[in-house]
């Protein structure tokens, strides 16, 4: 076997503590749920699931090491990401300043524009992608549950790191499901919803562009 079983059950361990945990990825699931429905949620949910194994794949590679090795190429990672997350925050404070009551139609993405199942796994996966604190964590995460004495590095983090988001699938679709059937009955406070998505995607963008290296 690959991979140490006592540290694979420690990863596991480990992974359920940070799927459990909040953050901008569970964020953006629930918003896009409630806005769209089920369909939406799976399809933003899938986009983060990409953009982690794009993760696990730089950091089994080695290039996660060159970012957490350059501080301007870090730097200039880390301003997209923040932009990217400022703009999504932008969007949900302009459409809840749109909003009539929570008339929006259920089409309506964040920002107001129209969303489908593409746009929101393609925002989904940038969203993800865009945050070099990932990459970085799967860096400093992965190597603690690699035995030297077993496979090469690289290879048994390419077959630990995918467990995170398969791990999280059964979590994110509680998620979803619960979103769903809340999803009709918050449409009257949906304007209180983009104005929250909005204030906490604007906090998080400006927190990952303060943020020390």
């Amino acid at each position: 076997m690959p991979v140490d079983p006592h540290l694979l059950l420690a990863y596991l361990a480990a992974c359920a503590v940070l799927i459990l945990t909040p953050g901008p990825d569970m964020l953006f699931v629930i918003a896009q749920t409630l806005r769209g429905g089920a369909a939406r949620g799976w399809a933003a949910a899938l986009g983060i699931f990409v953009g982690t194994f794009g993760h696990v794949a730089l950091a089994a590679i080695g290039l996660a090491a060159v970012l957490a090795a350059s501080p301007g190429l870090f730097l200039a990672v880390r301003v997209a990401g923040a932009a990217y997350l400022i703009w999504l925050g932008v969007n949900c404070l302009r459409a809840a300043l749109r909003t009539d009551g929570g008339a929006a139609a259920p089409d309506t993405a964040v920002g107001g524009a129209p969303l489908g199942r593409g746009a929101a796994f393609r925002q989904g996966m940038a969203t993800n992608l865009l945050n070099p604190k990932v990459a970085l964590f799967f860096l400093a995460f992965l190597p603690q549950f690699v035995a030297p004495d077993r496979a090469p590095a690289w290879l048994q983090m390419l077959l630990l790191g995918p467990l995170l988001p398969l791990f999280a699938l059964p979590f994110f679709g509680a998620l979803i499901a619960a979103a769903g059937r809340a999803a009709s009955a918050l449409a009257r406070v949906r304007r209180w919803l983009d104005a929250a998505a909005g204030a906490v995607f604007v906090g998080l963008g400006v927190r990952v562009l303060l943020a020390p290296r």
